[in-house]
């Protein structure tokens, strides 16, 4: 194969591996969202006790600041209870001092309940927290493996990044223009292709036999007819003939 030839496969190798790496690294936020979604999903009754306990707490934070307010209120109306100078104002007091009462009552009870919810949702996040916190450990394992993977993604792409001017420079500059025009034109950047049964692998277009005839010889450079990516050939590796075979097999 022509020296140039095989420099330009080796390019696009590179390319190919750089652009498998910068795909993995934009999506790294949703390989970790993944990561953190299956804990979610695999302890999702310990969760959910988590926010029912955690939802009683806040309730009963509100409610316990209403029945301050609400006994408050009562007070207020047992002093003008005790400071009415007529019908009128006595009962304007006792029915708000009911009512406050009545209240009071409710959000006892409601605290109550609330506290008897929590109770019930700590019992059962401490049945399962040995279990929880074993998944936690495995996924916590995952997370710090796929940050040193991506760390080596990102080692990796740079080293390719570097091969990749390398080999840009040591082409001349017009194959060189010719290959970034070709990959950066096309989808999925595949500016170099090999010829393959009488067809071109990328674009599967079977070439003229004169074509393939040429792209076996790899003495020059040849673009597909259809799709014009640069083709190449990868000779198939011929079997011993049978004497030789039976010599390897004996030995």
């Amino acid at each position: 194969m022509k020296a140039e030839l095989a420099q330009l496969v080796e390019l696009q190798k590179t390319d190919t591996c750089i652009r498998r790496l910068q795909a993995d690294l934009e999506a790294v936020p949703r390989r970790r969202a993944e990561i953190e979604r299956e804990f979610e999903q695999r302890a999702s009754e310990f969760c959910g006790f988590e926010a029912e306990r955690d939802g009683a707490r806040e309730r009963r934070v509100r409610l316990e600041t209403e029945l301050a307010e609400t006994r408050t209120r009562a007070e207020h109306a047992e002093r003008a209870l005790m400071a009415a100078t007529n019908e009128k104002e006595y009962g304007a007091a006792i029915r708000e001092q009911d009512a406050a009462r009545k209240l009071v009552s409710q959000l006892e009870t409601q605290i109550l309940e609330q506290m008897e919810t929590n109770e019930s949702a700590e019992t059962k996040i401490g049945e399962l927290e040995p279990e929880v916190s074993k998944l936690r450990v495995e996924v916590e394992a995952k997370v710090i493996s796929f940050d040193e993977q991506v760390k080596s993604e990102a080692v990796e792409l740079e080293r390719c990044r570097r091969e990749r001017e390398r080999l840009l420079a040591e082409l001349p500059k017009p194959l060189a223009a010719t290959f970034n025009r070709i990959s950066g034109r096309i989808r999925d950047g595949i500016a170099v292709a090999e010829a393959k049964n009488g067809s071109c692998s990328a674009c599967f277009i079977a070439l003229r036999p004169q074509a393939m005839a040429d792209v076996r010889r790899g003495d020059e450079i040849i673009t597909c007819d259809y799709c014009n990516r640069i083709l190449y050939y990868v000779p198939a590796e011929k079997s011993p003939p049978p004497a030789q075979q039976q010599t390897q097999a004996a030995g």
